[in-house]
């Protein structure tokens, strides 16, 4: 579990809040958080944590089909950041480098999920329950459109869920899945045809 803020000594808490003020003040150069991770300042990561767990938190959640909890991914995600600080050149901006590593981490999430299901159907012959907690979703629109996401293969549902949820252009979601701007586009051609397809029936309620 990450240290919380409250849980750090008052010295702590006040070189976490310096390193947030240097990134929030020197926006043109992100790579001074990372600075302070790569020099190995304990106080980096929580200065990390509290300007983009939110955010990451938000994108694996979405990422992963808005099924169960997200928190293992979100803590692997600052674990690796932590990890491989030396290998940010700046090149893109710091949140891009994080969303980067985000999608990488649901993906392995999700060939792990597929895995044990597989392995629990084998062993069980009967299809694994799945429990869905529907009780968020304020209404019937948003209720078929998140499902219907939910639902398409996770690549499709990348591109959809950072083009039109994230709003993310297409160049950037190109840098983030290692895609050309074309191929994105035509990734994103296929997941709408199959999104449309998935709320035809709805849609014409």
């Amino acid at each position: 579990m990450f240290v919380g803020m409250g849980a750090l000594t008052l010295q702590g808490q006040m070189a976490a809040a310096a390193i947030i003020e240097e990134a929030w003040v020197a926006e043109a150069d992100e790579s001074a958080l990372v600075r302070h991770l790569t020099s190995g300042d304990p106080a980096a990561l929580e200065a990390l944590v509290a300007l983009y767990r939110a955010r990451v938190t938000r994108l694996a959640h979405r990422l992963l089909g808005w099924g169960g909890d997200p928190e293992d991914v979100v803590q692997e995600v600052f674990l690796t950041a932590l990890r491989k600080a030396n290998g940010f050149r700046g090149r893109s901006s710091l949140w891009t480098w994080l969303a980067t590593i985000t999608v990488n981490r649901c993906r392995r999430q999700l060939r792990r999920q597929a895995l044990w299901r597989r392995f629990v159907f084998a062993r069980s012959r009967e299809e694994p329950a799945v429990a869905a907690d529907r009780s968020v979703l304020q209404d019937e629109t948003n209720r078929r459109v998140r499902e219907a996401v939910a639902a398409l293969p996770a690549r499709d549902r990348e591109v959809i869920v950072l083009y039109y949820l994230e709003e993310c252009p297409a160049a950037e979601i190109g840098e983030l899945l290692g895609l050309t701007p074309n191929a994105v586009q035509v990734r994103l051609h296929r997941a709408r045809g199959r999104l449309s397809s998935a709320l035809a029936e709805f849609m014409e309620k």
